[in-house]
This record gives C-alpha cells, sequence and structure tokens, in this order.
C-alpha cells in the first residue's frame, strides 16, 4: 500500500518511507556491454541516494546467482549487508512482479523492525539490461 504521510502512519504502526527511486537503462546489444558490470544500476543507486549512508538490508532481484555478484558489487554493499533475506528471485521469480515484490519485501523488514534502511532493485531485459533501485526507509525509533 502506498499512501503519504499521515495517512501512512494511520494505517501502520512502522511506515517505510521511499527516499529516493531511479531507473537506468543500459544498451541492448549484449556485444556492447561488459556482463561483468552493471553501470546503469550503480547510476540508478547514486541518483535514489543509496551512497549517503549505509544500508542494512539488500532485497535485489537477480535470478541468476551471477547477477547477485555483479548487483553486489554495483551497489557497493558491505559484507555485513543481509542480502535477499526473503529468498530473492532465486527462490520465486514470477515473471514481471519480482521487482515490486523486492520493494515489499524490504519495506515489510522496515515495518517489523527488522530493517531500518534497505534498497530494493527491480531488473528486466537480458543481462540486467534495465534496472530500478529504491532506497527505503523507517523512522528512527524511540
Amino acid at each position: 500500500v502506498l499512501a503519504t504521510g499521515n495517512r501512512a502512519r494511520e494505517l501502520c504502526e512502522r511506515p517505510a518511507w521511499i527516499r529516493g527511486i531511479d531507473h537506468r537503462i543500459e544498451a541492448h546489444g549484449l556485444g556492447v556491454r561488459d556482463l561483468t558490470d552493471s553501470p546503469s544500476t550503480r547510476l540508478a543507486a547514486e541518483r535514489a541516494g543509496l551512497f549517503e549512508r549505509p544500508v542494512d538490508t539488500a532485497e535485489l532481484h537477480a535470478p541468476f546467482t551471477s547477477q547477485e555478484v555483479v548487483l553486489r558489487r554495483a551497489l557497493r554493499l558491505a559484507d555485513d549487508v543481509t542480502v535477499n533475506p526473503s529468498g530473492g528471485a532465486l527462490a520465486a521469480n514470477p515473471m514481471m512482479a519480482a521487482g515490486l515484490i523486492r520493494i515489499g519485501e524490504a519495506a515489510a523488514r522496515i515495518h517489523r523492525g527488522a530493517s531500518d534502511r534497505a534498497v530494493a532493485h527491480a531488473t528486466s531485459g537480458p543481462c540486467l539490461q534495465q534496472n530500478l533501485v529504491a532506497v527505503l526507509e523507517g523512522e528512527a525509533r524511540a
């Protein structure tokens, strides 16, 4: 459920606020890209404000193990970041919904108090061609 300020607080004890979101696209031709890197993910993360301070959770839309390695590097995730506690897209990858599920899973961890600041990633197209990065935060705990 998306809601604004006071309405979000009425619906949920600890809302997850979308602090930044950005979407970038790589070249379509696989032969013109380095498939071991994802500049569009890195740029989307920068524009969404990910690099301003650390996150404690990352929900990555990585339907292939090699993509998780590429995304961890592009997003500059520290070793102590919990990655895909939901099981991620390797556990279940409903086409055209898996990226939105990553955002929902990150928000749910904030709602439950298991995370304070999370990044969610969605992708489509061949080999991480399109990448969306969303940064979510919970309010400071009392």
